[in-house]
This record gives structure tokens, sequence and C-alpha cells, in this order.
């Protein structure tokens, strides 16, 4: 591996840890494997049935945006002029995309906030109810399939190679079942801990992130109309 390949690999490994989080992180799943961690009789098996269907709404976003990726569309298209507007295009789609999110959640934050499902009203049950339920959550909502796109740009971006990429998508995979898997293995085995994170989460889901996400895709969305605009040079040959 060349230098400069493995500088993009480090980087965009470090990227995919905070973007694992990130899309990892909802407010219901979390009150859905906390309720199951204090009532079910099988907290463990049920949380990795829901993580699993985290992690298949991922990759169905992720290889959704492999199919229709700026690299794949080029490759399929003869001269520099066509694959420039291609990826020209997507960054631009991309950045509105993400505009039009951080718009919609900040008039949203105006608003009074729904309130977020508790440890005892979230749901519990089958394996199978659990695996729809991360599944759903993770495809459905505008935030989720942006962070996989960014995603995606990520994993193709840094390397060519196959076996980099899977490994690069393995560390985001990671990242984003680590939380749930971890809670569900140190809660009877760290009673102290399990209460500092049942503190913490009733802390967390009394707050009202939508403005720090509004920012946050707000900025997002500046980055890919500055790649759209800026960002892939002169269509010269």
């Amino acid at each position: 591996m060349a230098e400069g390949e493995f500088v993009r690999v480090v980087s965009a490994s470090l990227s995919l840890l905070g973007l694992g989080l990130v899309m990892g992180f909802s407010p219901t799943l979390y009150g859905v494997a906390l309720h199951l961690l204090t009532r079910s009789r099988s907290p463990g098996r049920e949380i990795r049935w829901l993580t699993a269907g985290i992690a298949a709404g991922a990759s169905i976003l992720f290889f959704v945006f492999r199919v229709f990726d700026p690299d794949t569309l080029a490759a399929a298209l003869r001269g520099h002029v066509e694959e420039l507007l291609i990826r020209r295009g997507v960054d631009l789609a991309a950045g509105s995309v993400f505009v039009l999110l951080a718009v919609v959640v900040f008039s949203r934050a105006r608003t009074p906030r729904r309130s977020t499902p508790g440890i005892r009203e979230a749901p519990g049950g089958h394996p199978r109810r659990m695996l729809l339920l991360g599944l759903a959550n993770t495809v459905i909502g505008v935030s989720g399939v942006a962070t996989m796109y960014v995603t995606g740009r990520v994993v193709t971006g840094a390397s060519d190679d196959l076996l980099v990429r899977a490994l690069l998508y393995g560390v985001f995979l990671v990242t984003l079942t680590g939380p749930y898997l971890a809670a569900s293995w140190a809660w009877r085995r760290f009673p102290a801990l399990a209460g500092r994170v049942t503190r913490g989460y009733t802390w967390l889901a009394a707050r009202d992130l939508r403005p720090a996400f509004a920012a946050g895709s707000l900025i997002a969305g500046l980055v890919f109309l500055g790649l759209g605009v800026w960002g892939h040079g002169s269509t010269g040959s």
C-alpha cells in the first residue's frame, strides 16, 4: 500500500468512526435497548437481533449508493466531461439534500418536541420484531440516507482495493452497532455502569438536539455544495 493511500485509509477510518456513531444514534432505539435490558428475560439475544436489523438497513443503503455511485456511473460513460458532470451533479444533489434537511429541522425546532419513548414506553418482543424495528428505523428517514451516502463516499474514496473497502466498512459497522452490543454485555456485569448509562440516557433524551443536528446538516450541505461548484477542477482533458 502506497504512503498516500495509507494516509487516506487512516483518515477514512477516523471519519467512519464518527459516521458510525452518528448513524447508530437513535433515541428511539436507545429507549428500546434500555427497555430490553431492564425488562426482558433475554435482553442479549433481542439486542443482537436489533443490531442485526440496524446493520442490515445501513448495508442496504450502502449498496444502493454503490450502484448509483458517481464512479460507477462515470465508468459507463466516455469522456472526461461526462464524468465530471456526474460527480458534480451528485455532490450538488447531496448538498441540496443536507441544506434542505437543515431548513426542515430548524423550522421544526421552533415547535415543542414530541416526547421521546422512555424506558417504560419502548416496545420489546420477538426477535423478528426487533430485526424489523432496527432495519426500518435505519432505512426510513432523510438523515440516515444522507449519512450512508457520505459513508459510501468515504469508503470508496479511500482505496480501490475491495478488501480495504470491506475492512473500512467493517470499522463503520463496529461503531454503528458497538454501543448497543457493549451495553448488552456490560449491563449485568457492571451494575454501577448500568445505572450511569440509564441516567445518561434520561438526561440526553430530555435535551433538544434538533438545533445541533440542523447545524451539522447545514455544514455538511455547504461542504458538498462547495465540492460540486469548486471541487472537480476544469472540464478540460
